[in-house]
């Protein structure tokens, strides 16, 4: 972050997230990762700041940054002053490369960094704002490196128990690099839950959180609902998958189906109401429950609880029993993404059921991941 920043577009997107989050009950903790200011062009582009039709995303935040935008000397500090993320704890030291002696910039970065723990040391969240994200390839006291996260810096917050979000931008990477760079952090903590947020307004920026596995569940359930609103027009979550393996037979073997309709998941009194001439019509009786997943305009009278909104989908054909791994595998990728499923097996096949706002976002992961849909159906 400079301090030339405050105002640009991409400041506007990141305080958003930010302050949803803050006003849900995160405490945030910001460290600028400042750097001096230059005289490149950056941190210019605030023409939105024109256009009324963009205050709806946030109206206290939008005229706010309308009003330090136009400031001579903005800063960082100005953007603390005005409490844009509610309850935020800040470490605003600038992160110099003053010196041409490594071993002293890596001590400068080692008492900068820890006067960073010691600031921020009540929060829940750290955000992180680094100039270009995170370096898998530069160390502390190397040229241009205060301008990133490193990943050490990333564990010791997570190792400590707080939650981590840096911002990244896919920049120049290739597709398969960008893939990558989303969890590369993994390779340092192995437990940690990805998700990665991305803002679509100039160029791509993206905030990708490093979040402990207890906490996975509550960040993933709020992001939802911050998707839901007006932001979420600008604002999307990117699809988490490893790099396909083109070889796997079988992957490669397997074609998957959309089944139309919508399901309910119920629990009923007896099986006397239920339509059993009715397709997907699925029944599970045990010694404290009779169960039945079917479509939710056949649900029986005798329902005692009932969970609507579930959408389907099929392995086309029929599964020898010896294959292993199949259902796994596509879990899998729906877990990475975020996406809560529950599997129902019959004799010939498996079917996967989520909740219908995840449903495109869960296609649209297995299809990244390189698996294939009827074209008739997706």
């Amino acid at each position: 972050m400079k301090n030339q920043y405050v105002g640009d577009v991409g400041d506007y997107g990141k305080y958003g997230l930010l302050r949803f989050l803050a006003n849900r009950g995160i405490k945030i903790g910001v460290n600028w990762y400042l750097t001096k200011d230059d005289k490149s062009a950056d941190g210019k582009f605030t023409k939105y700041l024109d256009n009324s039709g963009d205050e709806k995303y946030d109206p206290v935040i939008f005229k706010q940054l309308k009003m330090l935008a136009g400031c001579k000397h903005k800063s960082v500090q100005m953007v603390e002053s005005a409490e844009l993320i509610p309850g935020a704890m800040y470490y605003n030291d600038m992160l110099r490369a003053d010196g041409n002696e490594v071993n002293a910039r890596k001590i400068a970065r080692r008492l900068w960094f820890n006067n960073s723990l010691l600031m921020l040391k009540d929060a829940e969240l750290v955000y992180a704002d680094p100039d270009n994200g995170i370096t898998y390839r530069k160390q502390a006291g190397t040229k241009d490196s205060e301008k990133y996260i490193l990943p050490e810096e990333v564990v010791e917050y997570y190792d400590r128990g707080q939650n981590v979000v840096y911002y990244c931008h896919k920049g120049r990477r290739t597709e398969d690099a960008w893939e990558q760079a989303k969890v590369e952090i993994k390779k340092y903590i192995r437990d940690g839950q990805i998700i990665v947020m991305t803002f679509h307004r100039g160029t791509q920026r993206s905030y990708i959180f490093v979040l402990h596995p207890d906490d996975y569940a509550r960040y993933n359930s709020l992001l939802t609902e911050f998707e839901t609103t007006a932001w979420g027009e600008i604002f999307c979550r990117e699809t988490i998958t490893k790099k396909p393996d083109r070889n796997d037979p079988v992957r490669n073997n397997i074609l998957l189906e959309l089944v139309s309709g919508e399901f309910s998941v119920c629990k009923v009194e007896d099986y006397s109401g239920v339509d059993i001439d009715r397709p997907f019509v699925f029944s599970g009786r045990t010694d404290e429950e009779n169960s039945l997943v079917c479509p939710t305009a056949i649900v029986p009278e005798n329902t005692i609880c009932r969970d609507d909104g579930w959408k389907a989908i099929r392995l086309c054909g029929e599964l020898d029993f010896s294959l292993i791994g199949i259902l796994a595998r596509i879990t899998d990728v729906l877990a990475m993404n975020g996406i809560s499923v529950f599997a129902i097996s019959t004799y010939n096949t498996d079917y996967i059921l989520m909740k219908e706002a995840e449903y495109g976002r869960a296609i649209e992961s297995l299809k990244v991941a390189g698996y294939h849909f009827l074209e008739s159906n997706a």
